[in-house]
Order: structure tokens, then C-alpha cells, then sequence
């Protein structure tokens, strides 16, 4: 019997992953706004826990991506890993008047909202001396 349950579970698991792949789940949106002193961006999937959501800072882009993992029971025999599926991918490139190393992201009533803070005017413009060579 236990045979019979293992197969009924994976065969639900994929069921229930194919269905959300194929239009069982919501589409996930971003929106991004000024406000003083920051961007916000927000991202909101309706149903997708928070700890689905990932953002990265690699290098001058920011990466923003949603997982689907599959949280049946079932595992592929022999494995401990379980099926992670994209559902939203974004790759931005970080803004030379953004202050890249103090980028916040909160979980907040089902939306991830993003920080991105200015950096300082005073870091933005410089006058450069011409020097002489001669």
C-alpha cells in the first residue's frame, strides 16, 4: 500500500505544480515609484508566499525573481531536492544615483516592496580640473 501512496502523492505534487505553471497562479506585478529621496519598487503575486520572493544585488544590476517550489511530499527517488520552478525574473541595472549598498527589501501585507535610496547630491556632481600639460 505504501507503493500506491507514494505514487498517488508525486503524481498529485506535479498535478498541482502543472496546474499553477499553466494558469493556476497569478501573474506577478511590479511597479515602481519616486518618492523623496528613494525608488520604491513593488512586487506583488497574489497566493506567493514571501519566501518565494528573492532580490539580489550582483554587481551593478538587481535581480528580482519569484521561485514556485513544489512543497509535496513526494521527492524523486534517491534525491533531496525538490522542483523549483521561475514564475517572474527581472535583471535591472542599478542607477549611478542609487546608493546600491543600502538597498532594503520588506515583506508587507502580501507585496515585497524594494528600497533603492539616493545617494547624497553631493556624490552626484563634481567638477573635474582640466590640467595643463604643458
Amino acid at each position: 500500500m505504501k507503493a500506491i501512496e507514494n505514487v498517488f502523492q508525486g503524481t498529485g505534487g506535479q498535478i498541482d505544480l502543472l496546474n499553477t505553471l499553466y494558469g493556476g497562479s497569478s501573474q506577478t506585478t511590479m511597479n515602481v515609484e519616486r518618492e523623496d529621496g528613494h525608488l520604491l519598487i513593488t512586487l506583488a503575486a497574489p497566493g506567493v508566499k514571501a519566501s518565494s520572493f528573492n532580490v539580489l544585488v550582483e554587481g551593478n544590476k538587481l535581480v528580482l525573481y519569484t521561485l514556485l517550489v513544489n512543497n509535496s511530499d513526494y521527492q524523486p527517488a534517491g534525491t533531496n531536492q525538490r522542483l523549483a520552478v521561475p514564475m517572474f525574473l527581472r535583471v535591472l541595472d542599478i542607477p549611478a544615483f542609487i546608493d546600491a549598498d543600502q538597498i532594503e527589501a520588506v515583506h508587507e501585507q502580501g507585496r515585497v516592496i524594494v528600497r533603492l535610496p539616493f545617494k547624497d547630491e553631493e556624490h552626484l556632481h563634481r567638477r573635474i580640473d582640466i590640467k595643463n600639460l604643458f
